[in-house]
This record gives structure tokens, C-alpha cells and sequence, in this order.
């Protein structure tokens, strides 16, 4: 399964549905909060007899949300159903960001996750 397919199910049920990969499309919902996440670089897990079909996958993820403490809460529910629903995934860093384009506030945060092709 592959980063997408994980994270979207988990993601979408604290946002009602606004989880995008790379970037919000035209015509989407233009409601706030949302979630972009991003496929940052991969490790292949390698054997013998070459590519296995898994490997570990830096993600990104950015939250964007009008109100600042709310999208701290939302922060935290990510970490959690993120932590809590992907098996083998790791939470390494997050970072608060103002997004000058939205003029939203931003929270990004990266993860690896294990993933299958």
C-alpha cells in the first residue's frame, strides 16, 4: 500500500475530506482546514535477489488553518491517528510556518512510513 492509500482514510475524518497530495486542485473545496502531503524521497528495502516491493517513505505533511491554536489541536490529532492507525510509521519533526500565498497559518510535519508497491 502506498503512502496515499494510507494516509488519506486516516487524515480525511479530521478534515472533512480536504486531504490532497502536492497541492489543493482548482475546483476543490475551499473550506479550511485542509491537509497537503507530499512524498519527500523513499529508501527501497533491498535484499540478495534486489528490490523487495517495500520500502520507507519520507512524507510531509502540511496542515493549513485560519485559527493558529486550533490548527495546534489539529496537530496533535494528526500525530495521533497517524501514530495510532499506520503500522511502522515514525514521527520526526514539525515546524510552524506562515503561509504568505493562503494567508493561513501552517503546521509541517514529516514522517516515514513504511509502504508496500
Amino acid at each position: 500500500m502506498n503512502a496515499g492509500q494510507q494516509l488519506y482514510p486516516i487524515l480525511s475524518t479530521l478534515v472533512d475530506g480536504r486531504v490532497f497530495p502536492l497541492q489543493r486542485w482548482e475546483g476543490a473545496d475551499s473550506a479550511n482546514p485542509y491537509i497537503i502531503y507530499s512524498k519527500v524521497s523513499s529508501i527501497p528495502d533491498n535484499t540478495m535477489d534486489g528490490f523487495s516491493g517495500h520500502e520507507y517513505v519520507r512524507v510531509q505533511i502540511d496542515i493549513y488553518h485560519e485559527d493558529y491554536d486550533e490548527l495546534d489541536a489539529l496537530a496533535i490529532q494528526v500525530i495521533d491517528a497517524i501514530s495510532t492507525g499506520i503500522p511502522l510509521s515514525e514521527f520526526l519533526s514539525r515546524q510552524e510556518l506562515p503561509d504568505d500565498d493562503t494567508g493561513l497559518y501552517r503546521q509541517s510535519m514529516d514522517w516515514q512510513l513504511w509502504t508496500s508497491t
